[in-house]
């Protein structure tokens, strides 16, 4: 018995050395490392990844050439290089979970004439990302966001294409221009104001609040269960389509051609020139 006691401590103190190895060189990392945190930024770079698993993080464009993070708190900050892509990640020290402080905070500075694709992935936590201003806004080719909880704010972001995927926690989107819109919650708040393009949304629960600057595409909400508020400017030009097979759609703008039918409804308004098309297992649509 003492003898498998003993064996059981060498394995315990081993493991442990490993970890704190681990934790503190780059034997087990992967790409360019270095030591300052920043890594430059040249005409290969396509992509600029945040992946954050539970830290507050900011981002925030100004000029520069490089990318570079700042961490204060718990984690591991880890500024890499491969091929095409630069990534920021957060990863949590393996002797992290015996602290009760689990705050962090990461900046992360970025090239604000960076103009490719951006890829946001948070576990936890809270992101914030903002252009200077609404006339000079970040504009970037693609912005992808991927989040299991916490909050995400994005303000004076124009893009080719943008796609949201929630699994909870709240998106907040403040003046945001772009070519492809997309949406995709299990459960969670969004918000969005001022918003300019197409837009699909696909909510398996949750709310959404859409207020939009100018009806500028076809928008298109499938929902399984939840809300959605859909505000249009009064000049806005569509084809509605809706169909609902438990619950309800709501329109308050006059529409030619009108037709209600158990809970479905179609008609024009203007020149119907956009489609907006809801499909409505269960949950409530309002457009006004």
């Amino acid at each position: 018995m003492k003898n498998l006691f003993a064996i059981i401590i060498a394995v315990l103190v081993v493991g442990s050395v490993l970890l704190i190895l681990n934790d503190h060189t780059s034997l087990f990392a992967s790409g360019k490392r270095t030591g300052d945190n920043s890594v430059s930024v040249n005409d290969k770079v396509d992509t600029i990844e945040i992946d954050v698993a539970s830290s507050n993080t900011v981002i925030i464009p100004e000029d520069r050439d490089d990318v570079k993070a700042e961490l204060e708190g718990d984690g591991n900050l880890i500024v890499s290089s491969r091929g095409d892509g630069i990534k920021v990640e957060v990863k949590r020290k393996w002797f992290s979970w015996m602290s009760f402080n689990h705050d962090s905070e990461l900046t992360v500075f970025i090239p604000k004439q960076f103009d490719r694709s951006m890829d946001i992935n948070i576990g936890s936590g809270s992101l914030e990302f903002a252009g200077n201003s609404s006339s000079k806004p970040m504009v970037l080719d693609t912005l992808r966001t991927d989040m299991s909880s916490g909050n995400l704010e994005l303000t004076d972001i124009k893009t080719n294409k943008f796609v949201h995927n929630g699994s909870s926690g709240s998106l907040i989107v403040d003046r945001l221009t772009t070519e492809d819109g997309i949406v995709d919650i299990s459960s969670g708040d969004v918000e969005m104001t001022d918003y300019s393009g197409p837009l699909k949304g696909d909510l398996s629960s949750g709310e959404m609040d859409v207020e939009m600057a100018e009806l500028k595409g076809d928008i298109r909400f499938d929902l399984s269960s939840g809300n959605v508020e859909l505000d249009l400017p009064d000049n806005s030009s569509f084809t509605l389509t809706g169909e609902a097979s438990s619950g309800n759609i709501s329109n308050e703008f006059p529409l030619k051609s009108e037709k209600l039918d158990d809970g479905d409804i179609s008609g024009t308004h203007g020149s119907g020139k956009y489609e907006i098309e809801i499909s409505v297992s269960s949950g409530d649509v309002r457009i006004y």
